[in-house]
């Protein structure tokens, strides 16, 4: 899967932008502020519908003091090549509330039918967040991996975070009048216990997966001395996934009063989380640094993989400024991995970082204050 073009159109800093892209490793080169993370960011955002900076897209659209920017027009446009040698061009208009997807100049009805079609893997030194951050973060990584390569996985998470928020607003209208009818209620648990169960069972066989590789990464990574360990951990303990929906209906039902009482759900799959452990304890809590950041990216190349596995193709990869956050050993076990069959995009500060990996046919991009050079 290659990026041979992209066209942005008042992306933040980015006012126009046309670029031509090499199908191997393309450094972008800059000092900070001056764009380079924005162009990732907006290829990020044309691949799986969102930033991985900001939820407000008004944030995303560049305008001055005389622009109105509800009328102001953000485009990103790519296009891209499959391994079956066929181009598509896909596209993205945001204009103040409203966003429009396209295929080939022909708008999607739904975006699940637009995710998947340019997969993507991002890592930043934000990244580190996944290890040592909340919750939160690793069922973002994991939903975001397993959305790209799977839009019905897509699907049923936007409807379960539809059905979980009506049901938490519910719940907060029955705390504050008893006396409300509470049968719309069951109608939403037995929305949210159906959706839920096909969400848990799909992020466990994912992570059994991922955990294979997560582990060979990390022994790479650390020439056999670390292993580590990748743990689902689900919100309530179920004996059997083949029975989930029974034993989720089971627990939630008992956990009413107590869901009333507080004004939310108290379990589900937005409650998960991942457990990581090398050699046996937990990561988050004991780890050093550097194993928090080896760890980070052994998942990262680990969903590479799964990703590859689950597509057919290799799915383009963004390094955004990690060259110099990675210690040689690390920095050349993610080139060694890349080689020449993943399309690489590199942003950095000094160019000397990059020096040594890069070849003749790799290409360069240099930016300042938005403008490419």
């Amino acid at each position: 899967m290659l990026i041979k073009r992209i066209y942005l159109k008042n992306f933040r800093n980015l006012k126009s932008v046309l670029l031509d892209f090499n199908s191997d490793l393309n450094i972008i080169v800059g000092d900070n502020g001056q764009g380079k993370t924005n162009l990732l960011e907006a290829i990020y955002y044309i691949s799986t519908g969102r930033s991985h900076r900001t939820s407000t897209d008004k944030e995303l659209i560049n305008f001055s003091e005389d622009d109105n920017s509800d009328n102001k027009k953000l485009i990103i446009q790519t296009k891209i090549l499959k391994e079956d040698k066929l181009n598509q061009k896909l596209s993205l208009q945001i204009q103040g509330r409203d966003k429009l997807f396209k295929v080939d100049d022909k708008e999607v009805e739904k975006i699940s039918d637009f995710i998947g079609k340019l997969n993507v893997v991002l890592f930043s030194p934000e990244d580190l967040d996944l290890v040592k951050g909340g919750p939160a973060n690793r069922r973002d990584f994991l939903d975001t991996e397993v959305s790209q390569v799977n839009p019905y996985y897509y699907h049923q998470l936007k409807k379960y975070e539809k059905v979980l928020k009506q049901r938490n607003n519910l719940l907060k209208e029955i705390r504050y009048n008893s006396n409300k009818d509470k049968s719309v209620l069951e109608v939403f648990t037995d929305q949210l216990v159906s959706i839920g169960s096909k969400i848990i069972k799909k992020r466990q066989e994912v992570v059994e997966k991922l955990k294979i590789l997560a582990r060979l990464h990390q022994r790479k990574l650390t020439d056999n001395q670390e292993n580590l360990k990748v743990i689902y951990d689900p919100s309530f303990e179920f004996e059997n996934i083949k029975n989930i929906e029974e034993e989720f209906n089971e627990i939630i039902t008992k956990k009413i009063d107590k869901e009333i009482e507080r004004g939310y759900t108290l379990i589900g799959p937005h409650r998960d989380d991942l457990i990581l452990e090398i050699n046996g304890y937990d990561i988050r809590k004991f780890g050093s640094q550097g194993q928090q950041r080896t760890a980070a990216l052994a998942l990262k190349l680990a969903e590479l993989e799964f990703m590859k596995s689950e597509s057919g193709e290799y799915p383009v990869l963004l390094l955004d400024d990690v060259f110099s956050e990675l210690d040689g050993i690390r920095r050349q076990e993610l080139i060694n991995f890349i080689g020449q069959r993943i399309q690489t995009f590199i942003t950095t500060t000094d160019k000397l970082l990059v020096e040594d990996i890069a070849s003749d046919e790799d290409k360069y991009f240099y930016i300042k204050s938005g403008k490419f050079y």
